[in-house]
């Protein structure tokens, strides 16, 4: 109960595609079958060499796989709830460079490949989102206790945290009473050391160096861990410290086909474009891209435990702090489809042939389009040309810092055999800093495209040409331009290249929480069922506030209006009526993408590099906002209306606070006080040859929610005036704006006067969430498990601000009957936390120390998911009232399931003959399906998802974003002796990486099926070194994503990545 206050483009081949997927999922579960009766043997096998085989191994490689292994497995086995663990037994061995990475490798887990989901431009090497059975609903913890990125998320951003610092990682799928709640999907707890976990001192040390094929830079990482134990008159005390520096360099190349569309007028009726209209899918354009990373990760941690000599009390203080920084840097070449659709759309280059498939997608052709207005710079400069894709070379830098630091504390006194008491304490604090910046270059080019299915394409750029241009006319006239002609023939001559715009953004966000929780604990004696009653309550209290700015984007010259461009060739002195100054070619450079894709494909600029602003954009952001302002000023005036009409650094912005680069709506407040208690029962007993345990609970949860924040009307700045409407360029339309009744006109800049109302939100949710949780251990090893719950996982911060960033459509599209109305992104401050009931079975084999078999079900309903709704209200400021579209997150009332099976299975083959008996697999499947689940589309920072711009497919057809249903691990494993070796593939199916694209608007994006190998060898020189060499994405697998063109859910290719091959040479010692 709760109260609230307050791959192919052809369908066809998608059908081939099923077939696989089907063929895949009989194979594993042929595979899991014979496991079951093939394993019996083996095990028995097993047991008859008796226990010296294992006690030999553990004696000459403590710290092994094998080691590792038998301690997540022994961590399952005994575990009260189900879940999985992955453990490192020597600094570290996480069997991943990331604790995202390793991750992957848990039944049911599958990670995110790409920055951000609604952004499927920017592929991320290391991994990024982890998604639990499906859902994102992830609760993350550190050593128990709640942690998180002050982002505008709600979890730990996992790749920030070095994985040399952890002991291990559990993921939980089904909770018990006594655990935090907030993770319906599962809670994923990192577990760093404490001085106990050993006996006696250990000193490890760890040496790395990392180095990536394509990026072509090595980058080292070192890390040192100290323990130690001692005996006081006190009592025992352990102390710890660890720290690590990780540096990785890496690179990802793409090439994409742009924005598909389905188009009526080029003579081919084979595709199917909806609503009973027939025609051709085809596209705007290409891109491609190469970006760089850098990532250095610091952490420390330390921890202090203390034991009362009678042992009646421990205690233990821990401290981590994570500091992780990527710089990227992005040059990229793409068609600015927005321009391309604006004038006149994309079309057959003259004079050539084009092919469609079945389904009337292209495959083959040559493309160009119109470039549009050019009248302001005829007889002036007839450089633009007539024909052509505009094309931006961008140059994008980005800077992300993320800092967290947990202090955490904790007090157990037992005074005998039946009281329990543990007292628990924790702050964390957080920030975020992060500075993006761009810059466009902008060209006119052709773009001749070949698709080949599944693989790589072909895409040239050219110079545009015209069937109409005489090809030595003179001199140069509107109707013969010089574009791309005579002495500037290439493509990286100053002459032919202008600056077309700039875009800056930052977010320095943070975020505290204080916690503190005291649990008791009876324990009766062992002649009942009941072996104890807990009970407990837990106090904590978050403040987060977010300071994200708009992406800032803005014009600093076009082809139309003021004359035409700034020409990279151009004199330049900031004044747009007066002669002189230095061009911008000291600050641009040419950019060759050597070794494009592995030169898998050709670089689809062939041999004329692209020009881009040579410096980097974060480095100089001074000097740089200071060159486009000067770009801007030269081409038009800066300010109309007392506002900027070019691109300003956000600081320059008008309605920013002083001193700051933020608007007062930018700013956003959350606190979230939170309130539980719960009292759990657990029981064991016998029953013949079986052993029964268990817990029965009850938890109650409540949560008080403050968000301050603003309403804000827009600028009457961005309207045109009454003399722009009365002086409208002689050939030019005046724009609808102008086209309204003056009276309509003047009421909408009495409107949008930049007013700015503060607004404090206050809501509450309480919850009542019963658990059950039972484990029947039979003879030889077989374990039956049962897990009843409900859960709830509160919404993103981001969700959750309170703001009406309030703005006015005056385009055609905004204007109904004469009278424009406003549409706004706003956060929701009373959005309640996602509810789901769960049944969590598992049957767990284990047949040998490093040996078992498992299967697992689940099935989770789900109420209240957080999804995008609209509605349309009115708005009154300074006596005028105006209609606004609402576009903000809601609880959805439609009840959603998500269910699945995951199958597990390990085993070193000690009964084979020597030297054989050191392989080993471990391996698992995954198999999860939903219905019903509402596509969120929500974005806590994306503008076009909150304002509604969503796609035309029909969302219910796709799958849930993120889900993929097949999820494989494979790891062949070979131990024995000095060696230590490890090949592991991860693969999984195809899954809808975003409901829509922000670059294709609005496309879904799927990514399709997708796997890595990795490996890695290790020798044991001696008892106390090691020296190995770890690899990732051994096969050079190809990331491939797909537009979905129709809601019969036809697709075709978008974008292929590719990146880093990458080897990390290791050196490791303990003493």
């Amino acid at each position: 109960m709760s109260s609230v206050n307050g791959a192919s483009a052809t369908r066809g081949r998608e059908t081939l595609g099923d077939n696989l997927k089907f063929g895949l999922k009989c194979g594993v579960s042929a595979l899991a079958l014979s496991l079951v009766f093939g394993a019996s043997a083996l095990a028995q096998t097993a047991a008859a060499g008796g226990k010296t085989t294992e006690d030999t191994v553990d004696e000459v490689v403590v710290t092994s796989i094998r080691q590792s292994l038998k301690s997540s497995q022994q961590l399952k086995q005994s575990s009260d709830i189900i879940g999985d663990s992955i453990t490192a037994e020597d600094i570290g061995a996480l069997p991943d460079r990331s604790v995202t990475e390793a991750l992957q490798r848990v039944p049911g887990v599958s990670i995110n490949r790409f920055a951000a989901g609604v952004d499927p431009d920017h592929f991320s090497t290391e991994g990024s989102g982890v998604v639990v059975r499906g859902l994102n609903f992830v609760r993350s913890e550190l050593n128990g206790r709640d942690t998180f990125t002050a982002n505008n998320g709600r979890i730990l951003s996992f790749a920030d945290v070095p994985s040399e610092l952890m002991g291990g990682v559990d993921v939980f799928k089904s909770p018990s009473a006594d655990m935090i709640e907030g993770g319906i999907s599962g809670t994923v707890n990192l577990r760093t050391r404490l001085p106990f976990d050993t006996n006696k001192r250990l000193l490890s040390m760890s040496a790395e160096a990392s180095y990536g094929d394509m990026v072509k830079k090595w980058k080292p990482t070192y890390s040192f861990l100290y323990s130690d134990r001692f005996d006081t008159s006190i009592g025992e005390v352990g102390i710890l410290a660890s720290f690590v520096n990780s540096e990785l360099a890496s690179r990802s190349d793409a090439v994409q086909v742009s924005n598909f569309g389905c188009r009526t007028n080029l003579g081919s009726t084979a595709g199917d474009c909806g609503n009973g209209t027939k025609g051709v899918w085809f596209p705007r354009g290409a891109a491609f891209r190469s970006t760089t990373n850098e990532r250095e990760r610091q952490g420390q941690a330390g921890a202090i435990q203390w034991r009362s000599n009678d042992g009646t009390m421990q205690a233990a203080f821990q401290y981590l702090r994570s500091k992780s920084t990527v710089n990227w840097t992005e040059h990229a070449v793409e068609i600015a489809t927005d321009n391309v659709t604006s004038n006149g759309d994309s079309r057959p280059a003259d004079g050539t042939t084009f092919s469609f498939d079945e389904d009337g997608v292209f495959t083959n052709g040559v493309i160009t389009g119109s470039t549009g207005w050019r009248a302001d710079q005829n007889g002036s400069d007839p450089r633009t040309p007539i024909n052509g894709l505009q094309s931006n070379n961008v140059r994008r830098d980005e800077r992300t810092t993320n800092t967290t630091t947990d202090y955490g504390f904790n007090f157990k006194w037992t005074p005998n055999d039946h009281w329990g008491v543990l007292f628990d304490a924790q702050h964390v604090d957080s920030k975020v800093d992060a500075i993006s910046m761009g810059l466009w270059g902008s060209t006119f080019q052709n773009a001749a495209i070949t698709l080949h299915g599944n693989d790589l394409p072909d895409v040239l750029f050219s110079a545009p040409s015209s069937g109409t241009t005489v090809s030595n006319c003179t001199p140069f006239n509107n109707n013969c331009p010089s574009y791309a002609r005579g002495t500037h023939a290439s493509l990286s001559d100053p002459y032919n290249n202008f600056w077309r715009s700039a875009m800056d953004h930052i977010e320095q966000s943070e975020g505290t929480e204080d916690a503190i929780k005291i649990d008791v604990e009876y324990k009766f004696n062992n002649d009942t069922w009941l072996d104890s009653i807990k009970g407990g309550a837990r106090w904590s209290e978050r403040d987060q506030t977010t300071r994200f700015s708009a992406y800032s984007w803005g014009v600093l010259s076009e082809i139309w209006g003021s004359g035409g461009p700034v020409w990279m060739d151009d004199p330049i002195n900031g004044s747009p009526t007066t002669a002189g100054g230095a061009n911008s070619t000291r600050f641009v450079e040419a950019y060759a993408f050597d070794n494009f894709m592995r030169g898998k494909t050709g670089v689809p600029t062939g041999a004329d590099p692209r020009l881009f602003f040579s410096q980097n954009l974060i480095d100089n952001y001074g000097s740089v906002s200071q060159f486009a302002l000067s770009v801007g000023d030269e081409w038009r005036d800066r300010l109309a209306g007392g506002c900027p009409q070019n691109w300003v650094p956000l600081a320059m912005r008008c309605n920013v606070i002083a001193g700051t680069p933020f608007r007062p709506q930018e700013i956003n407040p959350v606190n979230e006080e939170t309130k539980s208690a719960y009292l759990m029962a657990r029981f064991k007993g016998e029953t013949g040859d079986y052993k029964v345990s268990g817990n029965l609970g009850l938890r109650y949860t409540k949560t008080d929610r403050v968000a301050e924040g603003y309403l804000a009307y827009p600028l009457a700045a961005s309207l045109p005036t009454e003399a722009d409407c009365a002086n409208v360029p002689a050939g030019q339309t005046p724009s609808p704006f102008c086209q309204l009744a003056p009276n309509v006109r003047a009421a909408s800049r009495l409107w949008a006067n930049g007013a700015l109302v503060p607004n404090t939100a206050k809501s509450s949710f309480e919850y009542w969430l019963p658990s059950f949780n039972v484990k029947v251990m039979a003879p030889h090893g077989l374990q039956y498990r049962l897990g009843v719950s409900k859960t709830v996982t509160p919404p993103d911060i981001g969700l959750t601000r309170n703001f009406y960033n309030l703005t006015l459509n005056t385009n055609a599209d905004g204007i109904t009957n004469g009278v424009p109305s406003g549409n706004v992104p706003v956060g929701n401050p009373y959005l309640k936390p996602t509810q789901a009931t769960n049944i969590d079975a598992s049957v767990e084999w284990y047949f040998a120390p490093v040996g078992s078999l498992t299967f697992a079900a689940f099935w989770k309903e789900l109420t209240d998911v957080a999804y995008n709704r609209t509605s349309r209200l009115p708005f009154t400021n300074n006596g005028v009232t105006f209609d606004v579209v609402i576009t903000q997150p809601g609880n959805s009332d439609v009840k959603a399931t998500v269910k699945g099976f995951e199958v597990g299975y390990q085993q070193f083959y000690d009964f084979l003959p020597k030297p054989l008996d050191g392989f080993g697999i471990n391996a698992n499947y995954s198999y999860i399906e939903s219905s019903g689940v509402p596509q969120s589309t929500l974005s806590a920072t994306d503008p076009d998802v909150a304002a509604g711009r969503i796609t035309t497919v029909d969302t219910s057809k796709l799958p849930l974003q993120g889900l993929s249903k097949h999820n494989v691990n494979f790891a062949a494993i070979y131990e024995k002796g000095p060696i230590s070796a490890r090949l592991a593939y991860n693969w999984r199916s195809d899954f809808l990486l975003t409901v829509r694209d922000v670059i294709v608007p609005y496309a879904p994006i799927m990514n399709e099926a997708t796997g890595q190998l990795d490996g890695s060898f290790f020798y044991t020189v001696n008892p106390k070194t090691k020296i190995g060499v770890q690899a990732v994405n051994l096969l050079n697998e190809t990331t491939r994503t797909t537009q979905v063109l129709n809601s019969n859910l036809l697709k075709t290719g978008r974008s292929w990545f590719m990146n880093d091959r990458r080897y990390t040479f290791v050196l490791r010692a303990s003493f």
